[in-house]
């Protein structure tokens, strides 16, 4: 059905062909995994009426298991074996111009003579509502992400570092045979201030810790963040936190289909009220094969949607963020749903207080 809907585009915008690849194992593009099911290394190649996937040969039993697609096997190079097994030359050909290095759009460009076009947002647009087993795959991949940060907060006081956390997360997630959607965050006492920081191998600072961090099932993301404190948190930072989990409660509250993400963002810097200035991203993002997809709160290029779609997962992630003093996120995961919003990722959020002698 997903793959008839987005030859229907081709035909709509004139396209006569749209190339995906998958040539990094740890990075299979999105497109292919949705389209396919197969997260392996090759090309697919879609017309407006038919549809292959190209792969080598040590990768075709994986590739059929799939079942979305016919399956190609080749022995030569992965580009000059698309060329031979299209059997015309279509004047315009799609791809995701986000997924590929200059050099390889230009040994495309080479083989394939067309005008490439970015279908990109196109992709996204059709990736936004979730299937039942899309969302399946999402909550395996937050319970998993549930349970890791449980896990590492039951034996945090062996932690010493934030790289040892984040060692530990990642050690997590490869027992179960899954990947990083993202490397770690893991950001404490004045660190925390960083929307993005990336671990250090320096002893944990007293204060609020920041851990974000999510795993991928099967091609699917899942992005969670919590705040602890590590030693005795003043009544202000008490009263922060607080103000925080407040306005994240309320937000989430909102997240109904056809509501607008960019009020939603709007509302969480009025419930902020004199902290907004310290709110300084975005309330969330959508999530799926990539960690930020539509819908969004700021129109893009590629990511134009920007209000609720039944059936999309979105995050909620309010913060207050204090420069060289500290931060605060919570996040979750939010299926959007007629009856209202559904919470994926369920680890608790009363303030946790580590103590250290």
């Amino acid at each position: 059905m997903r793959l008839k809907e987005f030859q229907r585009q081709l035909t709509k915008n004139r396209i006569g062909l749209a190339l995906f690849f998958s040539i990094d194992g740890d990075n299979a593009d999105p497109n292919l995994v949705y389209f396919t099911q197969y997260t392996g290394f090759g090309a697919l190649a879609v017309t407006p009426k038919k549809a292959f996937l190209l792969v080598p040969e040590l990768e075709a039993s994986r590739a059929r298991k799939a079942r979305m697609v016919r399956v190609v096997v080749t022995k030569g190079r992965l580009i000059k074996s698309l060329k031979k097994k299209l059997k015309s030359r279509p004047k315009k050909v799609g791809i995701d111009k986000n997924r590929l290095s200059l050099n390889f759009y230009k040994a495309l460009h080479k083989e394939i003579k067309a005008s490439y076009v970015d279908i990109s947002g196109m992709c996204l647009r059709l990736r936004t509502a979730k299937t039942p087993r899309e969302v399946s795959i999402i909550r395996k991949a937050c319970s998993t992400s549930d349970e890791i940060m449980h896990k590492t907060f039951w034996n945090f006081k062996r932690f010493k570092t934030e790289t040892d956390i984040s060692a530990f997360m990642i050690n997590e997630v490869n027992k179960r045979g899954l990947k990083l959607a993202f490397n770690p965050v893991v950001a404490s006492g004045k660190n925390a201030c960083e929307a993005h920081h990336e671990p250090q191998n320096k002893r944990l600072q007293r204060g609020f810790c920041v851990i974000d961090f999510g795993v991928r099932n099967k091609g699917y993301c899942s992005d969670i963040t919590r705040t602890i404190y590590i030693g005795t948190p003043t009544k202000k930072e008490v009263e922060l936190y607080h103000k925080v989990l407040e306005v994240q409660t309320r937000l989430i509250d909102e997240c109904r289909p056809g509501k607008s993400f960019i009020k939603i963002d709007k509302k969480a810097h009025e419930l902020f009220g004199k902290h907004s200035k310290n709110f300084t991203h975005l309330i969330g993002h959508g999530v799926g094969l990539e960690i930020h997809e539509n819908p969004n709160p700021k129109a893009s290029k590629r990511r134009q949607i920007t209000k609720l779609t039944e059936n999309s997962v979105i995050t909620i992630e309010p913060g207050l963020y204090y420069n060289k003093r500290l931060g605060i996120r919570i996040e979750d995961d939010i299926l959007v749903t007629r009856k209202g919003p559904e919470l994926l990722t369920k680890t608790g959020k009363n303030l946790l207080i580590i103590t250290r002698k």
